[in-house]
């Protein structure tokens, strides 16, 4: 009998099947290193991307606030600066827009996209020195356009009666 036919021991057997085994386990110990490897580089460039973009958005909303600080809210200017309006027979290009809840305004310039709501009640409620000041700031607006604006700037569209559970009446909070 050749000795490749000989019968091999179970010892044998055992120990290459050991052998392939361990072989085996470290092909899948690498691959499975390699898939964290890749998942760590695809978190990091994820939460850099998001970084980034947070700057992005914070950035823009800097630029958006510095515009609006420069913009005087009034009609005339000139093509280099349509944010320096003012002059004789200029008017305040501010709109106001009663919402949904019948109770709170919107103050909106066309001209530099200024959005400014009634401060909230939970605002009062949670930091009152910041609604004081937001609400000077809301009354200056609203009396600039009352006064030097179009005689007709409001916008009102459906208003709805909003209740709680009991049934009394509520103003919902912005979110």
């Amino acid at each position: 009998m050749p000795k490749e036919e000989q019968k091999r021991s179970v010892e044998d057997i055992q120990r290459e099947i050991a052998e392939v085994e361990l072989e085996t386990k470290r092909l899948l110990l690498g691959q499975a290193r390699k898939s964290n490897e890749e998942f760590n580089a695809r978190e990091a460039q994820r939460h850099a991307a998001n970084k980034k973009r947070m700057a992005e958005l914070e950035a823009g909303r800097k630029n958006h606030e510095a515009t609006v600080a420069q913009c005087r809210h009034r009609s005339g200017g000139n093509p280099t600066n349509p944010l320096k309006g003012g002059g004789i027979g200029s008017f305040s290009v501010i709109s106001k827009a009663i919402m949904p809840d019948g109770v709170t305004i919107l103050l909106q310039c066309p001209r530099c996209r200024m959005k400014k709501y009634t401060p909230s009640a939970k605002l009062k409620r949670e930091h009152p020195e910041q609604y004081l000041k937001e609400m000077e700031e809301f009354n200056r607006l609203l009396a600039e356009s009352n006064d030097s604006g179009p005689e007709h700037n409001e916008t009102r569209g459906p208003t709805f009666m909003f209740t709680n559970a009991e049934g009394v009446p509520i103003i919902p909070e912005r979110v």
